[in-house]
């Protein structure tokens, strides 16, 4: 364990898997005790079992982040296992690229329940641990997308655009209590989750427009969130971070 997050308590949503899993076991590896809160227990179980055998602490939460009462009490359980908790990484997310017309009911209050009110049962749920710990980070998975147009992308763009805006807002509201809150926007990036709505076609035409010429991977979003939690970033809060080859600005 390198031992940059020694000490330290973090949730992580969505952790079970992909960008979320990466991070876990990047956490993990640095010396935090990792909640992995994951709607299917497998899943969560799956990556707990990872850590633990690379010699790591994780607990599986099973749990829905658009539920309030379930991120209330995921944090509970990880603080009464841990101890208080001191980082969260808001990295949950549900979406479907499509015509805005062809958007349900259903399909839009899923992506908002899960992408932005998730985030916001998150701030809530870690605040009084944090602030009885003297300060904490959290860690919110935003996109490129908060920043750019994507055609067949509305909802998506708009959820994240709603999650950047928090982390500057969180940020200025959080910081008396020595809580910092910045976030990711990754650039492409193959996981399970994004292949369910990404073709390899569309992949291709993603890479050749990256700068550094390569997609991106989830340890590359790790290793910038390792660095959000860490004293290495102590005086950053309120900044997006693009990890993303140079892609956004290099085509914006």
């Amino acid at each position: 364990m390198a031992g940059r997050l020694k000490g330290r308590v973090a949730l992580v949503t969505g952790g079970g898997r992909g960008i979320g899993r990466a991070i876990v076991e990047a956490y993990a590896r640095e010396g935090a005790a990792v909640g992995v809160l994951d709607l299917k227990a497998a899943v969560a179980d799956n990556a707990v079992a990872a850590v633990q055998a690379a010699g790591g602490s994780a607990l599986s939460l099973v749990g829905n982040v658009a539920k309030r009462d379930d991120v209330f009490a995921a944090v509970d359980r990880l603080r009464r296992t841990f101890g208080p908790v001191t980082v969260l990484v808001n990295n949950a997310m549900w979406n479907r690229y499509g015509p805005l017309q062809d958007q349900t009911e259903d399909m839009i209050g899923r992506m908002i329940d899960v992408g932005f009110k998730g985030v916001i049962w998150g701030y809530q749920a870690v605040l009084d641990d944090m602030t009885a710990a003297g300060g904490g980070a959290i860690v919110n998975i935003a996109s490129p997308a908060a920043v750019l147009a994507m055609a067949n992308g509305v909802m998506y763009t708009a959820v994240k655009a709603a999650v950047a805006a928090s982390t500057r807002s969180a940020a200025a509201e959080f910081g008396p209590r020595k809580i910092r809150v910045n976030a990711i926007a990754p650039g492409p990036t193959p996981t399970d989750g994004a292949n369910l709505v990404v073709t390899e076609e569309a992949w291709e035409r993603r890479r050749a427009r990256v700068p550094i010429g390569r997609l991106g991977t989830p340890q590359d979003v790790a290793n910038a969130a390792v660095f959000l939690a860490s004293d290495e970033s102590s005086f950053i809060t309120g900044d997006m971070l693009f990890v993303d080859g140079g892609i956004t600005y290099a085509f914006s």
